[in-house]
């Protein structure tokens, strides 16, 4: 019965949590260049891949 209560409590609480739409947009966001190649880093394993990706960075600004 204890465990009841519990799982009750828990599926109460949850519905208490903000919906994926109220995720803010970042349209305003501004990314430094630091950040711009360290994603390229995480997004990319091959060393051409992420100058290339590096390459189109500077071509953007």
């Amino acid at each position: 019965m204890k465990y009841f209560f519990l799982i009750i409590f828990f599926s109460i609480l949850s519905c208490g949590y903000p919906d994926i739409d109220s995720v803010p947009k970042f349209e305003s966001t501004i990314v430094t260049e630091e950040e711009l190649e360290d994603l390229c880093y995480l997004n990319n394993t091959d060393i051409k891949e992420i100058e290339e990706c590096i390459k189109n960075i500077n071509i953007e600004k």
